[in-house]
């Protein structure tokens, strides 16, 4: 007979393997499902050229993988230092043993996905030694959907993700040991996502330190070991910044709008990651405990009081930071995501009982935006009110066509990999999916009538922007038959894991597609 023990061992244990379970089957199932956008593509041609070339070169003689042009993102070799490489080189692995697909561009990164869920658990429960909550914490931040879609991208975003949470690990194991196992784990934590995308880096170093004026007058030696780990990431920082030399890069990565960026990141984290309306729960506690006279602990002092402390610290620092960024990307907040997690959980814990409650109030959180909605309307920002959950799951167990995979149907069956597209857009997704030469109109000013494109688009077929390359002329008129494809009217930012713009479900409208082919040309 199973002692209680043993059954709550074993109740334990099949709670976890629901929640992996469920995350693998979010991040996993149909993970080639859609094609690749545009970003994503980018990341899957510079990993083939790694598997080619040993390097992320942008080009491969037919095609040049460039966003605003030669010698800005690339350098005089032709190697990409737009962006540091890790993504690069981990997607390349994945496209060298599994050969090139969608499929292959994305594994890894969901991969990263599937252990960031776990790792946040291990973590929540190492500083917090409390089980519940570190499920807690693993379910908001399994099924949120900012997660799920970023995580499921071909893109470094669940590396930045991992991380994170690595980060979180090793600023405790600083606190909690009196030794230098902290600082090696921070600092290579630190590196990772620097080498994914420097931008997020910033804000995690400035929260650290403000943090580390707040307590320092309880932890020997935490200046010293803060330092150690600073040290040591400059120094892995270095041969990137000394290589690719990124301040050069300023003009076309130069910040926008800083109100405007820090109102736009707190109203999107507010309807799609952390409804602000939670901060109300430590407000109506202490007063209902008031009210009845009962005190209310005092602040903490542990460990895991002081954690919690950085993780508030992280989320105002880093939105004041990427707001000074170019755009307002839900990708540059990436990092919160884990964090918001298990600051979620904590506020749960700590002023919703009894349990019952605390897990019908997680339910309508991770499966609705509904809290998030209600609770600002009529300010909802364009917001509605839905089953986010629902969602999801119908976005990856349905089978899904977009204007590009038309295009590239009707590509592979009229035309040949050695013909040439004209078109204002890099049409990265063109170039992976049908291997054809892909000329950039922004970036070529004309052609000798000898060496005319093969085919003319006037519009892209897998860019965000709708810009129109060429207009009909008379040149056009006499070297070009006009040819029509049917194609589905999606939303061009359809792939984009933002919820705004996100795409779920196939647009079926069919509209026309006209484009422009070389008179005389075979097949």
């Amino acid at each position: 007979m199973s002692s209680p023990e043993d059954l709550k061992h074993i109740y334990r244990v099949a709670v976890c393997l629901v929640i992996f379970v469920f995350t693998a089957f979010m991040l996993f199932y149909n993970l080639g499902g859609r094609p690749l956008w545009g970003d994503e593509a980018e990341t899957a041609l510079l990993a083939l050229n790694i598997t080619k070339y040993g390097l992320p070169v942008n080009t491969d003689g037919k095609n040049t993988i460039t966003l605003y042009g030669q010698s800005v993102d690339s350098n005089t070799s032709h190697i990409w230092t737009w962006r540091p490489w890790l993504g690069e080189y981990l997607a390349a692995a994945s496209l060298s043993l599994m050969g090139k697909s969608t499929t292959a561009a994305r594994l890894p990164f969901a991969a990263f996905g599937f252990m960031s869920v776990v790792a946040l658990m291990f973590v929540a429960f190492r500083i917090s030694g409390d089980y519940e909550k570190a499920v807690l914490s693993a379910i908001i931040f399994a099924a949120t959907e900012l997660f799920i879609l970023h995580a499921r991208q071909g893109r470094y975003y669940s590396l930045i993700i991992f991380g994170q949470i690595w980060l979180i690990y090793g600023l405790y194991l600083i606190l909690k040991k009196d030794n230098m196992h902290g600082v090696w784990h921070a600092a290579a934590a630190l590196s990772l996502q620097f080498y994914c995308n420097y931008v997020v880096a910033p804000g995690n170093v400035i929260a650290i330190g403000i943090w580390a004026v707040v307590i320092r007058r309880r932890y020997h030696r935490l200046f010293y070991r803060l330092s150690v780990g600073a040290l040591l990431f400059v120094s892995a920082c270095l041969p990137w910044l000394l290589y690719a030399r990124p301040w050069h890069q300023g003009g076309y990565a130069a910040g926008g709008n800083f109100i405007q960026g820090l109102l736009v990141y707190s109203k999107e984290i507010h309807f799609h990651i952390f409804p602000f309306t939670l901060l109300i729960l430590p407000i109506v506690y202490h007063i209902y405990h008031h009210s009845r006279g009962v005190p209310v602990a005092s602040s903490e002092t542990s460990i895991e009081a002081d954690m919690e402390k950085l993780l508030w610290l992280f989320v105002p620092i880093h939105v004041f930071v990427v707001s000074f960024g170019p755009g307002q990307n839900l990708r540059y907040i990436t990092p919160l995501f884990p964090v918001f997690a298990i600051i979620e959980a904590g506020l749960l814990m700590r002023y919703v009982n009894p349990a019952l409650l605390r897990a019908a109030l997680m339910i309508v959180l991770v499966a609705s935006n509904f809290i998030p909605v209600y609770s600002a309307y009529p300010f909802t920002g364009g917001h509605h009110a839905r089953l986010t959950i629902v969602d999801l799951i119908s976005e990856i167990t349905t089978p899904y066509t977009n204007r590009l995979e038309d295009v590239v149907k009707f590509l592979k069956k009229e035309a040949r990999p050695d013909q040439s597209v004209f078109v204002f857009d890099p049409e990265f997704p063109l170039i992976f999916y049908t291997d054809m030469n892909i000329i950039d109109a922004r970036l070529v000013n004309s052609f000798p009538a000898d060496k005319l494109p093969d085919w003319v688009f006037p519009v892209s077929a897998s860019g965000i922007s709708g810009k129109t390359a060429i207009a009909p002329s008379e040149v056009i008129y006499k070297y070009y038959d006009a040819v029509s494809i049917p194609v589905h009217n999606s939303n061009r930012r359809g792939g984009v894991p933002e919820p705004d713009t996100h795409e779920y479900l196939t647009n079926k409208e069919i509209v026309q597609m006209t484009v422009y082919k070389r008179k005389g040309m075979a097949r």
